[in-house]
């Protein structure tokens, strides 16, 4: 893993975003982990997030080019402008800009604050965690509505690999209908493997029965 990765891991387990036991999820599924991102809402946690994002983003657009990092309402919103920032002192200045989930009708009237929606702009997407999609599918249609915009990439922090109600992989059918790709920091898959064979602090972190834990958990709703 490049190291990016491996720094976010150890921020959730020091943050206690990442935990690991029985979890009962909105879904009714019994997972072996629990990712919560609400957890970083410190100064020096949000730096450290908003560095991990413009790293995964530098290594995948390195070649491609965009006009702004765009976050949807709500937990997109510090995503933006904190990536922005962490984009900018890496020498890749964009701006930020962000949706209202409902149009303001006086003072700056209109569905968005931040960079002017253009035709023809490219956007990368910030978001916490990909479950269906519903919250970056909106966004879309939003912008869409203003403008002709593409998407240049959707990033996450933690693809969970699993399959949605009807038993499809709810990033790839999300890729299909808007024509664009969904990074993230990492997968469940890379999150264990380093953690059955790293420890934090001098602990071991994922042991072998969480770990089998997780191997049968994958085995029933894993992609």
């Amino acid at each position: 893993m490049h190291k990016y990765q491996e720094d976010f891991i150890e921020l959730a387990i020091f943050a206690g975003a990442l935990k690991f036991g029985e979890f009962q999820l909105k879904s009714g599924r019994k997972s072996p982990y629990f990712f919560n991102s609400g957890v970083f809402y410190t100064g020096e946690f949000t730096r450290a997030l908003a560095e991990v994002f413009a790293n995964l983003i530098d290594s995948k657009l390195k070649q491609e080019k965009y006009d702004a990092v765009f976050g949807p309402a709500y937990k997109g919103i510090p995503l933006a402008v904190t990536v922005s920032m962490a984009l900018a002192a890496k020498g890749i200045d964009k701006p930020w800009c962000f949706n209202r989930k409902e149009a303001k009708g006086h003072g700056d009237k209109g569905n968005f604050v931040g960079a002017p929606i253009t035709d023809g702009m490219k956007l990368v997407i910030l978001d916490d965690v990909f479950t269906t999609g519903g919250a970056k599918e909106e966004a879309i249609q939003q912008l869409s509505s203003v403008a002709r915009v593409s998407i240049a990439g959707v990033f996450i922090l933690v693809d969970r690999q699993e399959k949605d109600s009807e038993g499809k992989n709810a990033i790839a059918e999300f890729e299909k209908r808007n024509k664009t790709k969904v990074h993230a920091v990492v997968t469940a898959d890379e999150i264990f493997e380093y953690l059955s064979t790293h420890q934090i602090n001098r602990k071991n972190i994922v042991t072998e029965e969480i770990l089998a834990s997780y191997k049968e958990y994958k085995k029933q709703y894993g992609v």
